[in-house]
């Protein structure tokens, strides 16, 4: 099966670094289907979803699962549901190696970080507020942090413009500078040290959907399984594009050139070489094909300033006809067929009547 072969090759190629990233993508689809989704937040708001695991340096998507419903190929834990499930399939091969996990509120709960975290896996990430085991908050006013810590888990709750709340395994609740400035002050806006985080490790899989979207083989089709396998396919070209900047140290290069290269590499590889039809059953190419260089003079040719002119052929038999091309070696207006034609089989001089 496609999608089988694909998972195991993005896992057997490349081994990730230490912070990961778990996100749902979006196949876009709007026919008729079962497991189809509304993610109103996604670039495509309709389709296919797909929980992908990506390494967070590179972009590489390292594995993924195709959301099917009760059918998802997912091994289920009671204590964990769906969500929980999920992630423990993606990172099921990468336990026990002191990795970073980022994820958002669709699948954060104290109990999948405890389970992260016996598995020597910490993370972090945004939490809903009525998940099993969350504290409860009082309101805060912008810019003041609140936050709950029962080793190994932190709990905070942050409020800016909208309240946000986190749970990580490995922050605390120190306050950062960021990136982005504060314009009245004109200083760096401060921060919790795991929402800096998090907002700089968590746009992976956006940033591939991104890029696959405005160069991906995708066309319109009515068959949901053609689109999924395109999407694929543009899976196995976005981490080829990874893998070479990787390799070559060349950060200059653009996805769209490297898909371009390959295109061309391809069609050298695999075109066939050009067929001749002979002439004859014995395969004898016929000589008399090719035209004397004084014959291709007499081609017709439009006339230059685009104004009809009467055909001389015409004329001389009294016939009322108006052409938009010439013999330009000759000098003379004709049609193409079949007055061309007959007035190069004579000697060119044709008397007026």
């Amino acid at each position: 099966m496609m999608i089988d072969h694909a998972r195991e090759k993005f896992k057997s190629t490349f081994m990730p670094g230490r912070k990961l990233c778990i996100d749902e993508s979006i196949v876009p689809f709007k026919g008729r289907l079962v497991m189809k989704q509304y993610l109103p937040k996604k670039r495509n708001r309709f389709g296919i979803k797909l929980f992908v695991l990506c390494d967070v340096k590179t972009g590489y998507i390292v594995d993924f699962i195709v959301y099917c419903g009760v059918e998802t190929q997912v091994e289920l834990l009671q204590n964990l549901g769906l969500t929980g499930s999920v992630v423990n399939e993606l990172l099921k091969d990468y336990y026990y190696c002191n990795r970073e996990l980022y994820v958002d509120n669709w699948y954060s709960s104290p109990r999948l970080f405890l389970h992260l975290h016996q598995r020597g896996t910490y993370a972090c990430g945004t939490v809903k507020s009525n998940r099993k085991g969350m504290p409860s908050f009082e309101r805060l006013k912008r810019g003041e942090t609140a936050a709950y810590a029962s080793p190994p888990l932190l709990a905070l709750k942050w409020q800016d413009k909208k309240t946000v709340l986190m749970l990580s395994t490995f922050h605390d609740d120190k306050i950062v500078p960021s990136n982005s400035v504060d314009y009245s002050t004109g200083l760096p806006k401060l921060k919790p040290q795991c929402v800096v985080d998090y907002t700089g490790n968590m746009g992976s899989v956006d940033t591939s959907d991104m890029m696959t979207s405005t160069l991906g083989c995708i066309r319109k089709s009515k068959k949901w399984h053609k689109k999924l396998g395109f999407h694929v396919i543009d899976m196995f070209m976005l981490n080829a594009f990874f893998l070479f900047k990787i390799m070559k140290n060349n950060t200059n290069c653009s996805f769209a050139d490297f898909q371009l290269s390959v295109i061309r590499q391809l069609i050298e590889k695999y075109k066939q070489p050009a067929i001749i039809q002979p002439s004859t059953s014995r395969g004898i190419i016929d000589p008399f094909r090719f035209l004397h260089q004084d014959s291709l003079q007499h081609f017709p040719v439009k006339i230059p300033n685009r104004k009809s002119q009467r055909c001389k052929i015409c004329a001389s038999k009294k016939k009322r006809s108006e052409t938009r091309f010439m013999c330009r070696k000759c000098n003379v207006y004709l049609c193409v067929d079949p007055c061309a034609t007959e007035y190069h089989k004579t000697t060119g001089k044709i008397e007026e009547s």
